[in-house]
């Protein structure tokens, strides 16, 4: 896992030194970190360093957390040397370089397509568990969504409500298609999840009334894939607003990724289990 070590706080100290106090406080206050009391320091007098000192000061790096807000930091400060004026792109080619060695050899994660940091190991989106992505051929559509939501979930919560809707409707596809039933390509979201779980004997209708909570915990996992879609139509990126929802936080992210995750853990787990309904009625 990646360590905010001395020398990796120094890329950051540097990288700040020639950066406006407006600039470091948005740094820093876009990713939700507070402004801490003064912090001076004997031999130090540069005002740049302790405003950096004031917000780091706030931050428990061995909270999870607090680790991913100021990954996050790292993030933005590198995506800034890379879009920098091209008067100054050699230099900055170089700096980036160094930046990107130094991250990694410490431990982080460096993707340098989007030159987005994060925490090794670290990653705050949705797991399924290998006995689930083993009940298909070829996971990787799945394993590609959730390896986006581990980048986005505190990075960019909008991108991951967008990608939990489309990993539930992945999950969807893949069971049917696991099952050998067709859908249409234009079939929206909750035609597929009913579908799925039809397929897998999970309908909520086909459950007695002898199991009536069954019964009432499989519809509210409809109805949750169903907020998830709403919820993406509304905030998602997939569709150009005339405003930026503003309000959507990483909290929201995670509610949302949980109720995918759950959705797609019981589909897949219900696909690969060998003693499950499904399997008796097909025989």
């Amino acid at each position: 896992m990646g360590t905010f070590t001395p020398r990796v706080m120094r890329l950051l100290s540097d990288e700040l030194t020639a950066t406006s106090m407006r600039e470091i406080n948005a740094l820093f206050d876009d990713r939700g970190i507070a402004l801490g009391p003064p912090q001076p320091r004997e031999n130090d007098e540069s005002v740049r360093r302790e405003l950096m000192r004031r917000y780091l000061v706030t931050l428990d790096l061995d909270d999870p957390t607090d680790a991913q807000r100021l990954t996050a930091v790292f993030s933005d400060v590198l995506q800034k040397i890379i879009h920098s004026s091209a008067t100054v792109r050699d230099n900055n080619d170089r700096l980036r370089d160094k930046w990107i060695r130094i991250l990694r050899e410490d431990g982080f994660d460096v993707d340098e397509i989007t030159d987005t940091v994060r925490l090794n190991g670290a990653a705050a989106g949705a797991r399924l568990t290998e006995h689930a992505l083993n009940a298909l051929p070829d996971p990787q559509s799945i394993q590609d969504h959730l390896h986006r939501l581990g980048d986005s979930v505190d990075m960019d919560p909008r991108l991951a409500v967008s990608t939990a809707k489309a990993l539930i409707e992945s999950t969807a596809k893949c069971v049917l298609t696991a099952r050998g039933q067709s859908y249409a390509r234009a079939a929206k979201v909750p035609t597929l999840v009913n579908a799925a779980q039809e397929s897998l004997g999970l309908a909520p209708k086909s459950v007695g009334d002898e199991d009536r909570a069954l019964r009432q915990a499989l519809q509210s996992l409809v109805t949750l894939t169903q907020s998830v879609t709403e919820l993406r139509n509304s905030v998602g990126i997939d569709h150009g607003a005339e405003e930026v929802p503003r309000w959507v936080r990483p909290r929201h992210a995670r509610l949302v990724v949980g109720a995918a995750q759950v959705w797609c853990q019981l589909m897949l787990e219900t696909l690969a289990d060998p003693d499950a309904p499904w399997r008796r009625s097909t025989s």
